[in-house]
Order: structure tokens, then sequence, then C-alpha cells
């Protein structure tokens, strides 16, 4: 799991090299349909990697992005635009509910993508074009770098067939491309820097039974995703919450047993995180912040203070990483092996995934 953290920089940039090829059938198919909104479907990783490309996608198109799970879709939603793109994402491709959303997309005759790394996805056969996510089979659990590989390819989709349309142009392209470098160019140091903290923070964390992660604007995607990636493998309670939901309610739970996380990427909403941290501190001692140095005075071993780029639309795939660090590391001190589920069949026992073996993902390709 280490391994494909570190993997992360490269994988983006092998999408973003090789993405007119990777993106080419999903062009080809539909440089010529007149689309005027998207939904994105996915459970778990993949419903927050379309989260996470969201707002790129919306300043991009300038069209409507729906991110939602694929049963609320195909059982909630009743009112259409035929003139609507689903697009349904499972890394591994088994999983029957996105499945479920692409057959409803279909019967409300809608267009259809589908999005998976597995080659013989089950997803692919449910949806008009098939693109694969280029990450390599990720042999764990716990999902690492397909989560931003996810994030890359689905943008990746849309900005080539922008281009194809005429929505954008290439300079345009040109400076999202640079943005999305500079951070892919910063992932080794964050990795680096959180792999400390966490040697830091580590014997005063791994007692933890109630972890909280809290964050904002672009970063929320990266709340929900370490929140899910922690307990999937410290597998101890992890909620996720905005910070403004936070402090609706949810800080009247508060107590010294509580672990919280800070994601507190840049904008208004920092300073507001480091009052939060002073006034929690008088209940909890155990805060983790997570940011760049600038506007911080306090300075402590529980804070990862580190020269983040920042960027509004693509520091999510920065953001992640400290969680995907302690969801690595914190198992393996705790005496977890998060490889092993509790119970290996539970997908086909409650019928969530297509699955020919017990794995949660499919065998390496020969």
């Amino acid at each position: 799991m280490y391994d494909y953290i570190c993997e992360t920089p490269v994988v983006l940039r092998g999408i973003i090299e090789n993405r007119k090829e990777i993106t080419k059938e999903f062009v080809e198919y539909f440089k010529d349909k007149n689309i005027e909104q998207i939904y994105v479907l996915g459970s778990g990783t993949s419903y927050h990697a379309g989260l996470s490309a969201k707002n790129y996608l919306e300043e991009l198109l300038n069209r409507k992005v729906f991110c939602m799970y694929p049963t609320q879709f195909a059982r909630s939603e009743k009112v259409f635009n035929k003139n609507t793109l689903v697009i349904g994402m499972s890394q591994g491709g088994q999983s029957l509910s996105t499945v479920e959303g692409l057959d409803a997309a279909i019967a409300e005759g809608l267009y259809t993508a589908a999005v998976s790394e597995n080659p013989t996805a089950l997803v692919f056969e449910h949806a008009d074009t098939k693109t694969r996510i280029e990450v390599g089979n990720e042999k764990c659990g716990a999902k690492t770098k397909g989560y931003a590989g996810t994030t890359v390819t689905l943008m990746m989709m849309l900005t080539e067939l922008a281009l194809a349309k005429g929505i954008t142009d290439q300079a345009t392209v040109d400076a999202y491309l640079k943005r999305m470098n500079k951070v892919i160019d910063n992932l080794g140091n964050v990795t680096k820097a959180a792999t400390e903290w966490y040697g830091r923070i580590k014997e005063e964390f791994l007692p933890a039974k109630r972890i909280i992660v809290v964050g904002y604007d672009g970063m929320y995607a990266d709340v929900l995703e370490g929140a899910l990636k922690v307990l999937e493998t410290v597998r101890q309670g992890v909620t996720g919450y905005d910070i403004e939901e936070f402090f609706h309610g949810i800080y009247n739970s508060i107590t010294d047993s509580a672990h919280i996380f800070y994601l507190a990427s840049k904008g208004d909403y920092k300073p507001r995180v480091l009052k939060l941290i002073e006034i929690l501190s008088d209940w909890t001692p155990h805060n983790y912040f997570i940011g760049s140095p600038e506007g911080v005075e306090e300075h402590n071993d529980k804070y990862l203070l580190c020269d983040f780029v920042e960027d509004p639309l693509f520091s999510a795939w920065e953001y992640i990483i400290p969680m995907q660090v302690v969801a690595c590391l914190a198992p393996q001190d705790l005496g977890i092996n998060p490889d092993i589920p509790k119970d290996p069949n539970f997908h086909v026992r409650i019928g969530s995934k297509k699955l020919d073996g017990v794995r949660d993902h499919y065998p390496a390709e020969k």
C-alpha cells in the first residue's frame, strides 16, 4: 500500500501523457453528441474521485455535474434532461450497484460511459463506452493511487471531449495541465513529510477509538476518502465532516477520546480551523492539523506543516496523502493486516459485487 502511495506521481503523469489514447473511444463516441449535463456515479473511493473532479469539470465545461451513489441515482432520480451523460466508475469493475446505475440510465435513454481499471470489468458490459484507469491492479483492499488515478482519468476524458467539441481551446487546457503537473511534482515531498509526521503522532494516535476528519472546499472529497481509508484499515469508528457541518452540532459530541484530523487548505476557513483547534483543545488533546505553515503561529509535533501547492482544483491529490499514510502505517503498528477482510466472502454473501474469488479485487493480468 505504501508503494502504491509513492507510485501516485508516476501514475498521474502517465495518464496525462497518454490521455489521447486512453480517452480515444470515449471522445470518438461522444464528440458529436449533445451533452448538457453529466452524472458521475460510483461507490466509496470512486464516488469520492468524482467529487474531487467536480469543480474542475464544471469550470472547464460550464455544465452541471452531479456526483451520486449509483443506488441513489437508480432509485431516487425521477426527472431527466435527455441530453445527459451518465459515467459509472468502479476501479475493480465488478460493483453491482454501479451496474444498476448504468442500467437505469440506459432505461431512461441517456448516454452512458463506464470507467474501470479492470480490463474485463462487468461495468464495461453496461455502457456505451469503456475507459481504462491506467493505474495497474492494486492488490490490496484499500485503494490509494486509484483515488487520484480515477480522478485524473475522469478529468482527461472530459478535457479531451471538450477540446473535440470546441468547448475549450488548447491554450486553456495547457494552463490547467501546468497546474496539475505542479501539484504532481510536489506529491513526493508531501509523502515524505507525512511519513515523518506519522512517526511523531503514532504513539498518541494508535489507541484511538473515535476518529474524525474535518475539511472544506475542494478538499471535502479528501475528508470522505480519508475517513474511508482509515476506517478500512485501522477498523475503528471514523467519520468525516465538512467544517460548517461540524460547527452545526457535531462539536457537542467531542470528548477527550476524540482524535481529530483537520485538512486545513488555503482559504477563508483556515483561520477558523485554527480557532476551532483552540476551542477544542480544552476538550481533547488529540488535534492533528494538516496544512501549509502560512498563518500558523503554533508549531508542535502533532501538526503536519508542509509546503502544499494549494491549488483549489488539484491539491486534493496532496491533501489525501497524509490520511493515506496513516491508513497504511497505523494498522501495521496495531498488528492488523488490512489486506485480509473480516469476511472474505462478504461481497458475495451480501450481493454487492460479482466476484469469481474471495478477494474484492480481480486476479492480476497474465
